[in-house]
């Protein structure tokens, strides 16, 4: 019995403990069940639901956790806890904002350095602007403006025309009747009879006049002439009458007069290896001469440079170039017997007491050249203006000695450097064979452009104008500084004067010069170099001069041509023209009232 109740016992428990098992089994099979009832696209619900039940939880403990929690959710479902990662990094960069706008006065700050720069932009503008007036006095002629009735037109010419008397030059003459336009910027059109136009400036003096043919005169406000077109012939006056008149002829020559008995006549001469080469026949002093240029193009202008006629042995190069052994007490012939130039600019310019090397000799012999033009050109515009009709203004006469300060010796050593490159440079020409010279390049920046070379003497009179448009002259001996190496789009570089004589543009003056007006005061330069250094080795040993080696001179780059005939007769007789063309102006502009 007792064996028989064990066993009961045992099996009993057997059964129980098999039950024990069966039921996480069942429950296992029950969630399984309900797992195939319910689709597992139905778990993200329960999962969204869980991140919103803890949100409130993220939300407490933001200050505390909010940088690092959005870390822990980043590693849950990438797609769907990127959506809460996005909302819990805003509220970082909500935080992280007010560092944001910390630093952005920083930013703002900055900001105005960029603005800074801006009016950089902005005034450089002005000085196109100053390039442009006639430019933008043009366009506002094409431009309507208020056409005033014929009854309104003549009482506005009526009060225009009051006290005329007291100003000068064509500003005294009447204003013809005519209809009247009025700008915007205060200027005024008058359209007269015969085709005629006057444009006038807000201040009642005439700026400008078209006349019949087409024939344009531009006028300075104290009245003066400034400018004649007149078909094919220009005529420019500058600031002390002096008058040069370039007339570009039916076979593309152009014949310039830059005074009563000097100019040239210059057409092209030869084309080789690619180069074009014009020659230019000048006539000075009672006889002519012939100089050749190369041409060659730079940002799409033409400038010719200065090929020399011939070229000196190189140990006189050498000899010019290099210290003499002795300085040298040279006494120039016109020294003696002051010539009426040096008279006028004595005070301006005075030779040096001895010449160590030849580059200082052949600096006092261009400057001495320069101001003998200088006074020569002045001599003739006081001859202009007394055949000139009483109308004209009278050019600023001249007063006793023509100079504000002494060219010193610093300025005439930077001058004898510059000989020395102009030394060199022949040297260099010399050494190549004259019948191979190089093929011209498309484009090549002139030697006026060169960084090396800022110094230039000029040579003849220029008109020109500073960098806020007032209008000065530039006179044969007066000496200017390059201090742009690119020109802008009118061609033009600033320049400051280092030295210039009384009534010219002022020391220490920015004017704005054309790149070409430079090239040409290089090649005068290269020009007198060369004939002061034919002066010294035909006076080698004479007056106190060293004696020179190696004389003679080889051919140059191209072969010189023989002057053209009849140069002065074509000077003469464009005289005559421009005269007549003149003449006519003053009769046609001065129709006033009486039309």
């Amino acid at each position: 019995m007792n064996t028989s109740k064990t066993g009961q016992n045992i099996l009993w428990k057997g059964l129980a403990f098999l039950l024990l098992l069966m039921v996480p089994m069942l429950v296992w099979a029950t969630q399984e069940e309900k797992k195939k009832e319910n689709p597992p696209s139905s778990r993200p619900k329960v999962q969204e639901q869980k991140p919103q039940v803890q949100r409130p939880q993220t939300q407490v403990q933001r200050p505390q956790t909010r940088v690092q929690r959005p870390q822990t959710q980043v590693q849950r479902p990438q797609t769907q806890v990127q959506r809460p990662q996005t909302q819990v990094q805003r509220p970082q960069t909500q935080v992280q904002r007010p560092q944001t706008q910390v630093q952005r006065p920083q930013t703002q700050v900055q900001r105005p350095q960029t603005q800074l720069q801006r009016p950089q932009t902005q005034v450089q503008r002005p000085q196109t602007q100053f390039q442009r007036p006639q430019t933008q006095v043009q366009q506002q002629r094409q431009q309507p403006g208020r056409v005033l009735t014929p009854t309104e037109s003549q009482q506005h010419i009526q009060n225009l025309n009051r006290n005329r008397a007291t100003m000068g030059g064509i500003n005294r003459n009447p204003l013809p009747q005519g209809q009247v336009t009025l700008r915007g910027n205060g200027s005024r059109t008058i359209a007269a009879s015969g085709g005629r136009q006057f444009q006038i400036r807000p201040n009642g003096t005439v700026s400008r006049v078209t006349l019949s043919g087409g024939t344009t005169a531009t006028f300075r406000p104290n009245g003066g002439v400034r400018a004649i077109r007149a078909g094919g012939m220009q005529i420019n006056h500058g600031l002390r009458g002096e008058r040069r008149i370039v007339t570009v002829r039916p076979d593309h020559s152009r014949l310039v007069s830059m005074g009563p008995h000097q100019g040239y006549l210059e057409r092209p001469y030869l084309t080789r290896n690619g180069r074009t080469y014009i020659q230019r026949t000048y006539w000075a002093g009672g006889r002519p001469y012939v100089r050749v240029y190369r041409t060659t193009y730079y940002r799409g202008v033409p400038w010719y440079g200065y090929v020399s006629p011939f070229y000196f042995h190189p140990m006189f190069y050498l000899w010019a170039y290099n210290p003499w052994r002795v300085p040298v007490y040279y006494r120039w012939p016109w020294f003696a017997a002051p010539p009426p130039w040096y008279s006028f600019y004595g005070g301006y310019f005075a030779p040096a007491p001895m010449y160590p090397t030849a580059a200082l000799w052949l600096t006092d012999y261009l400057l001495a050249e320069n101001l003998r033009l200088a006074y020569e050109a002045q001599m003739d515009a006081e001859a202009n203006a007394a055949a000139a009709q009483a109308n004209q203004p009278p050019p600023p006469a001249a007063e006793g000695q023509g100079y504000t300060s002494q060219i010193t010796p610093e300025m005439k050593q930077a001058i004898a450097e510059e000989v020395r490159a102009q030394l060199a440079a022949e040297q260099q020409g010399a050494s190549t064979a004259p019948q191979q010279p190089a093929p011209s390049s498309p484009e090549a920046p002139p030697t006026a452009l060169d960084p090396a070379r800022r110094l230039f003497v000029v040579p003849g009179n220029l008109a020109v104008s500073t960098i806020d448009g007032q209008d000065c002259e530039l006179t044969s001996g007066d000496i200017i500084t390059r201090l742009d190496d690119t020109p802008d789009t009118d061609n033009k570089v600033r320049v400051s004067v280092s030295s210039s004589k009384k009534g010219d543009c002022g020391v220490g003056s920015t004017l704005m010069v054309n790149v070409n007006d430079l090239q040409e005061m290089q090649n005068q330069f290269g020009e007198k170099v060369d004939s002061g250094l034919k002066t010294l080795q035909d006076n080698s040993g004479k007056g106190g001069l060293p004696p020179a080696p190696a004389p003679g001179t080889t051919a140059g780059e191209v072969p010189t041509p023989p002057p053209d005939a009849n140069v002065d007769s074509a000077l003469q007789a464009q005289q005559q023209q421009a005269d007549q063309t003149e003449k006519q102006v003053q009769q046609e502009a001065a129709q006033g009232a009486q039309n």
